[in-house]
């Protein structure tokens, strides 16, 4: 088991995530924007990221894009309810591990989980 950041500008997703995610992980801490995610990734060194994409102050992609000056190995996942495919570009050429679009099937994320 490990910690996790989970990144997400909905608070109703927040909470069902964080509740979800509890069940395998050591630890959950949970931010509000990419501003946010970043100093928690800072403080906390989570083993997994997962983050939203659309989000106010600092999207997910540039979350990413800050995370990888820090670490570039940093394993992280994006999930994202739009459907403009230059994300998922974006998101590939950065090198997350994985890529979902909302909604989306838990068990399908659970399966990264498993191989970290």
């Amino acid at each position: 088991m490990a910690k996790v950041l989970y990144v997400e500008d909905n608070n109703d997703v927040s909470e069902i995530m964080k509740d979800m995610l509890e069940s395998f992980f050591d630890e959950v801490f949970v931010a509000k924007d990419g501003i946010e995610g970043l100093e928690f990734y800072k403080k906390y060194n989570p083993e997994l990221v997962i983050s939203d994409i659309l989000m106010p102050r600092m999207n997910g992609i540039n979350l990413v894009k800050e995370i990888r000056k820090l670490n570039k190995d940093a394993k992280i996942v994006l999930i994202t309810a739009d459907n403009d495919d230059s994300y998922y570009l974006e998101a590939k050429e950065l090198g997350v591990i994985g890529y979902f679009r909302k909604p989306f099937d838990f068990s399908e994320l659970q399966s990264i989980f498993n191989n970290l």
